[in-house]
């Protein structure tokens, strides 16, 4: 446990020095909500302000770039580079290593989720249901790490690094702008597919939980969906998983 933690910490000091990585990651998100926030400041969705609205979709989006985008990124980059080879060379276990690594992107996602709502409630005013908060954070961490083992699963099929940015943006643009993350109301036809995509299940169960939104279906539903995602992303990661650079 004492490895894990001395790894985990070494590791999120290696994200934190990519100082123009880490202030994208953390600023694009809070300048998209403040945009997006000040455009019709006084308007209301249902029965929540679009604000509040925004800022928990917002929240997702960030999750969901910081993890799919960022993680794959990074993970393609040091395989490339030969440093995951050199890595695995040393008497580490791998598990070790993977736990580690995803410790420290957790930490980000929370970090950055925290801005965010922050960011929400002191500009915003937006206001969130207290009760909810710790089944919030749970969720938080939940779609964190269903995230990244999609992250994972891109980098780990992907040839290249530059082959998994493509991936990643194919898979990315689609899906925040068809997850009712930012658009309330998708047309019926486009939202019976979509929202069955991992940001739209777990933008439902933050609004639910913070907000008091009405899900359109059961939230263990999208729970288990969430769940599944996971499953999916780690199997292809183990699956197609390389230390080395690939040929």
């Amino acid at each position: 446990m004492r490895r894990f933690f001395f790894l985990a910490r070494s590791v999120l000091v290696m994200m934190v020095r990519d100082r123009a990585a880490l202030i994208g990651t953390l600023l694009i998100p809070l300048v998209l909500l403040l945009v997006l926030g000040l455009v019709n400041p006084g308007a209301s969705i249902g029965e929540v302000s679009a604000a509040a609205w925004l800022t928990v979709g917002v929240l997702v989006m960030g999750m969901l770039s910081g993890a799919v985008d960022g993680d794959m990124a990074w993970l393609t980059m040091t395989r490339d580079r030969g440093i995951l080879w050199r890595v695995r060379a040393s008497p580490l276990p791998p598990a070790t290593l993977l736990l580690a690594y995803t410790g420290a992107r957790l930490v980000l996602v929370l970090l950055k989720a925290a801005l965010i709502v922050g960011v929400g409630m002191l500009v915003f005013g937006v206001r969130l249901q207290w009760d909810g908060l710790l089944p919030a954070l749970g969720l938080v961490v939940l779609g964190g790490a269903v995230f990244l083992a999609l992250g994972q699963a891109v980098a780990a099929a992907a040839p290249t690094a530059g082959a998994a940015t493509v991936t990643a943006n194919l898979i990315f643009f689609p899906v925040i702008f068809t997850s009712n993350l930012f658009i309330a109301g998708l047309p019926p036809q486009l939202e019976a597919i979509t929202r069955w995509n991992p940001a739209y299940l777990l933008v439902e169960l933050l609004r639910a939980v913070l907000l008091g939104v009405e899900p359109g279906q059961a939230l263990w539903i999208n729970l288990v969906g969430l769940l599944i995602y996971g499953l999916l992303g780690i199997i292809v990661a183990i699956r197609f998983f390389q230390w080395e650079p690939k040929r």
